[in-house]
């Protein structure tokens, strides 16, 4: 314990631009601040060896589980503050911090008939172009307010409310019926860091069976609009390169 907060107190940080996340920041208030320091070596210890290559479930607990216990965030707030789609981008700088050098991913240039080699990093992040869509952007409230609708992306939090309720269902007699339901809801939850199961069973009612056809209609207009802002790609010379597949996170320590 000791060891531990002395290393908390003196290793080296960075602090985040998150105007530079994949949410660009809009989601956020503009006092929440996100710093990172360097993982442990107990840490990347119980990421490796409970790393399972074929469950991807299991590697984003512990991914999670490294960005929990190596953020600092501004005065009230909390891990589950955190909008779930920036996750990964803070994973990947705590690991870049932890070694002291930038990750690299290898794909195949067409045009160039060979693999060539890019950075991960906000400098070839390919960021979600907003364009017209800042028309609907509240300033105030930190959302996008579309026909009648308040779009935000979902915190960390919503997103382990929403798991944790579905594990719950799962052993449940007609578990099955859940495995058809729209869950994007947690898009119109607000800022939200946390759902109560009661919540989420009148969310479901709401969203599945309550809303006139026209309604969900509109919604689902709604997430497709904003849906780009969501994908991890990169861009060099103008070209975009997929991050899907491409880090090796098995061994991303190394």
């Amino acid at each position: 314990m000791i060891i531990e907060f002395f290393r908390k107190l003196f290793v080296r940080k960075k602090k985040i631009d998150i105007k530079l996340l994949p949410s660009q920041g809009l989601f956020y208030k503009e006092d929440f601040e996100v710093t990172v320091r360097p993982a442990s070596k107990k840490d990347i210890e119980d990421y490796e060896k409970n790393y399972v290559r074929d469950d991807v479930g299991v590697v984003i607990y512990y991914i999670k589980k490294i960005v929990e216990k190596n953020i600092t965030l501004s005065k009230g707030y909390k891990y589950e503050d955190l909008k779930s789609i920036d996750v990964i981008f803070i994973f990947l700088e705590i690991v870049k911090l932890t070694k002291g050098r930038p990750i690299n991913l290898v794909y195949f240039d067409k045009e160039q008939d060979k693999n060539e080699k890019i950075e991960f990093g906000v400098k070839n992040f390919n960021y979600f172009q907003l364009g017209e869509l800042i028309n609907y952007y509240d300033y105030k409230h930190r959302c996008f307010v579309v026909d009648g609708y308040k779009y935000t992306l979902p915190s960390i939090g919503v997103e382990n409310s929403l798991t944790n309720f579905l594990i719950i269902k799962s052993a449940e007699e007609n578990s099955g019926v859940y495995n058809s339901y729209f869950y994007d809801f947690t898009h119109f939850v607000g800022h939200k860091n946390h759902l109560k199961y009661n919540e989420i069973e009148n969310l479901l009612q709401i969203f599945n069976f309550d809303m006139e056809s026209q309604e969900i209609v509109k919604v689902k207009k709604i997430i497709t609009m904003f849906a780009p802002i969501q994908r991890y790609s990169l861009i060099k010379d103008g070209k975009v390169v997929e991050m899907t597949s491409k880090i090796n996170l098995e061994k991303i320590w190394r």
